[in-house]
Parts: C-alpha cells; structure tokens; sequence
C-alpha cells in the first residue's frame, strides 16, 4: 500500500488557522509518517489497516505554504495550500445550489476572481464502490473563485466565504457536504436515524419490497442511473429549471422533450426524471432500487460525512429540512432529528463544541406537486434547537421564500448573513449578527407593543404595512396598523378586546416578511399572546 492522502488534501486546499490541523491518509502499516508545513514536522504511525492521522498545531493565515508528506523514500508535496477560515457547507438543495443559477451570478461573474476564495465539493456517494460505479472526475476538486469556476460553488458558500474573506483578509475555504432531496435521516449515524425518524426509516424500507438491503449492497446490484452522482452538474433539468421557475406548461413540454430523448433521471431537490434506470450491466433492477440510495437511513454520513470527519473547520453552515416534511409524522421530530445531527457529526469531528449556524426555512407555497407543507413546525424545530444550544445559531431567511419555488433564486443575503453570524459568535467581532426576536408583548389599552431584541439600530419596516402579520382574538382576525419605533412594534386595534389576543408573524407556510432591524437582518417567526 503506497503513501496516500485523503483526497480532500490536494494542492490548492485551504487548511484552518489557529486550530489544530488533522492530516491523513493510507500507507503500509508500521510505517512511519512525517507531515511538514510553516516550519513544524507532526509524524504518526500506520495503524494495522495502513491508516494515519497525524495533528499539527494551529497554523497561521497564509496565502500560499507547501505541505509535505513523507514516509521512507516516499513524498508528497502540496502546493499552493491556504490557511485561512474553513467551513462545511451541508444540507440539501438550497445548500447545494451552485451559483451558476443563482440571480445575481453574471453581476458577480466578471469582477469575482479570487485565489483566497475556494471551494471544495464533496462527491456525493450514498454506498460502498459508488466512485467506482460513474464518472466523478468533476467533483472532489478544489476550485478556486474565477470567472470559469464560479458555476461550481454553492451559492450560499460562495456568498459567505465573499463576505468572510471581505472583511477578514485572510483565505476562505468552503466544503460542500450536501446532497438535493435529502432528509435529516440521511445525515446520521444509519443507528440513530431508524430511531429518531421512523416514519423516513419506514418509508425507505417499503420501496424495498422485502428485499434486503445489506443483500444489495453486497451483491453490487445499486448501480443504477439515479445513483450516478459524478455526473457533469449541468443536465438538462437543471439548467430549464434551476435558473428560473417555469409555468406547469412549460414543465410538462419540456418532461414531454426529455421523455423522446430517453434521457437517464435527473435529481434535483428529491425530484427524479426519466425512466432509465437499469444498471450497467444490463441486469434486472429490484423496483426498490427505483428510488435513489441516498434515502438510506446514514449512507449520507457514512459515505459523505465520515471521509471528511476531522477535516479543521471553524464550523457547519447548515441549510436543511425542507425533505424532513414529505412523510407525515417526521416534520414533528425534527427537533430531535436536528440535535441528533449536530451530535453525531461532533462526534465524529470528536468537536464536542462543533459551531452549526443553521438556516431557518423561508416561507413556501407549492412547487412540482410539493404542498401544502408543515413549515411551521420544522421553523419552531429549528429555533428550539438553536434556543437551547450554546453553540447553535439561527439565520432568518423569512424575506427570502418564493411562493411557488422550493429553491429560491437569490442567495446573497442568506450568505452575507451567514458571515455575520460567523464573525460575530464564532470569531468575537463585535458586529450586530443576530435576528430580532420577539421578547414579549404587553397590552395598553387598544394598543399591542411587542417587544425586540437584537433590535441594532432600531426595528425598520419596508412599506406602510408589516408583511405575514395577523392578531387573533377568539380565533378571528381583528383589524389593526402597526409601526415600528426604537425596539418595538406598536400595534393599534380598533376596538379594545378583553379576552387574550394572539400575535403571529411568519406563522404560516407561505410568507414573505418585511421587517427588519437596522442590519437589514429580518425577524423570525413568532406566536405570542398576551
């Protein structure tokens, strides 16, 4: 067995500053291992299977350092490898939308090169061999900012990572760790996910018909096109859909286009198309394997996270939940589900502190057969989770949902949003980073006046009305105005009810909020009564 890396340590890479750098690889056991950057040497021994890690203490910002490797007579040198800020980009679709549908792409396309900007994309395997199975020769790279390569990075990363290295100065680094179309049972150990989401586990075992899975995974037979996730990322599903949201006609044509071709499915956002499915060898496909492995209770933990645990990152940008509600009966575990991922990937990064700053779902409608949803408990889920974790942080997005698209178009905000979070919890700059929040409400006669936090530089309302706002009495609607003033929101009712009154905001599927504080950061959902 010759001295190797882990793939996602190649020239180009972008290593963590000031936390201790994990390096690794295979080599034959016994040997001994050297690993050399910024003048320090760290050396390990291959265990009996031929894998080594060794650790490096905290490097510091650096443009460009060359990482050696040795063992023997046997060297790799790295080139061209920044130390910076690095962060795991995980989730499903809306992480993993790439910028090159993104609504301000070609805005930022001629002026964005960037050698400190960089992107890592995961590749997406689901089971043991799968890399063998297609084509990946265009993912597992490291991707730098420019003109050509922006296509390739997430959106949301890319936007983070930009408004990081802005302010910073040093080099940002993004992994993508995602995967369209993917539930929280997918993201945790395969144990933990057939006891925290039942019903995901449940439904997956069903497509089976019987057949067992291990049986499959043995005897090779999850070859199958809708597993091939090496593929060039730009089919023709995603470039009719992606970059715009199409009228139903316009969907059924184009289905009816791609039928005649005899295309192979394309999987965007859980969706499939086409019905070419059988393997490469020609073989009759279970009608299990009709659906695609990464439904598999942990195979995206297994095959995607473990490879990367222990990969130096400041923290995990996360952006999933939208699949958690296909099932009925999983939105309402998602709680434990989200706790449940954060836990195993601390454990598997042994980062019992491991930052997540977690996306909150935007308002949504309906999309491709998609609605109504339970959003609103998946928000409540995701805001509980944040609430009672010391290390966990919410990003609003309530002004950021698009009616009739699951994939909402403009990820700028989301990503800058991101990076305040970042800078401000996770790299002490005193910047206002937080979403307001609703702290209390109190009744003054015909009057309401909620109460903010997070409120920097006062509540600030785009409009002459406060948008996915409604104030229940006795369960009707009662006719109010509001203004925002300092920290507050006045609500004035005509009429002075006695009995309590209910104030909700953004406590609904579809909804687009406008209201913000003086950061431009909007606020997140709330139910009050008072």
């Amino acid at each position: 067995m010759s001295l190797s890396l882990a793939p996602i340590f190649a020239s180009g890479m972008v290593l963590q500053r000031e936390l201790p750098v994990s390096v690794w690889g295979t080599a034959e056991p016994g040997d001994h291992i050297d690993v050399r950057i910024q003048g320090q040497t760290a050396s390990c021994v291959a265990d009996a299977q031929g894998s080594w890690r060794c650790k490096l203490a905290p490097l510091t910002a650096s443009d460009a350092e060359t990482l050696e490797v040795s063992s023997g007579d046997s060297r790799i040198t790295l080139t061209d490898v920044a130390v910076g800020e690095v962060f795991i980009a995980g989730g499903q679709s809306n992480m993993e939308f790439w910028m090159r549908y993104d609504k301000e792409v070609e805005e930022y396309r001629p002026t964005c090169d960037n050698p400190r900007i960089r992107f890592y994309d995961q590749p997406k395997c689901s089971y043991p061999g799968q890399m063998n199975d297609f084509d990946y020769s265009k993912v597992g790279i490291w991707r730098k900012a420019t003109p050509e390569d922006l296509d390739y990075f997430s959106a949301v990363g890319y936007y983070c990572a930009r408004g990081l290295e802005m302010v910073l100065d040093v080099p940002v680094g993004i992994v993508g760790c995602n995967y369209g179309g993917t539930t929280s049972a997918a993201w945790m150990t395969p144990e933990h996910a057939r006891a925290v989401q039942p019903e995901l586990a449940a439904a997956f075992d069903a497509k089976l018909q019987g057949l067992p899975y291990e049986e499959l995974l043995a005897n090779g037979r999850l070859n199958v096109a809708k597993n091939d996730k090496g593929y060039a990322i730009w089919p023709a599903w995603n470039e009719f859909f992606l970059p715009k949201t199409p009228t139903m006609d316009e969907v059924k044509s184009f289905m009816e286009t791609e039928a005649q071709k005899a295309t192979g499915p394309a999987d965007v956002g859980g969706l499939e198309l086409g019905e070419k499915d059988a393997p490469k060898s020609g073989a009759q496909v279970h009608p299990g394997l009709m659906t695609p492995t990464k439904e598999a209770p942990g195979a995206l933990f297994t095959y995607m996270v473990q490879p990367l645990a222990g990969f130096a990152t400041r923290g995990v940008l996360w952006y999933q939940g939208e699949s958690d509600d296909e099932i009925d009966g999983a939105q309402w575990r998602h709680e434990e589900a989200l706790r449940t991922v954060i836990a195993d990937w601390r454990n598997a990064w042994q980062r019992p502190d491991l930052p997540f700053l977690v996306v909150q779902l935007p308002g949504f409608g309906d999309w491709m057969g998609l609605g109504p949803n339970d959003y609103v408990t998946i928000r409540a889920c995701q805001q509980k989770v944040a609430d009672e974790d010391e290390h966990v942080w919410l990003c609003s997005a309530s002004d950021m949902g698009d009616k009739h698209d699951i994939h909402p178009k403009e990820k700028k905000p989301i990503g800058e949003r991101l990076a305040l979070l970042a800078m401000n919890h996770l790299l002490g700059m005193p910047i206002p980073a937080d979403a307001p929040r609703c702290k209390g409400a109190e009744r003054k006669g015909s009057f309401v006046i909620l109460h903010f936090e997070n409120s920097a530089g006062g509540m600030l309302l785009e409009g002459a009305e406060v948008n996915a706002l409604e104030v229940i009495c006795n369960g009707k609607d009662l006719p109010f105005r509001a203004a925002a003033r300092g920290d507050e929101l006045i609500i004035m009712l005509e009429g002075t009810p006695s009995d309590p009154i209910e104030v909700r905001f953004a406590w609904s599927n579809w909804f687009r909020t406008n209201l913000y504080n003086g950061a431009e950061i909007p606020v997140l959902p709330f139910a009050i009564t008072c």
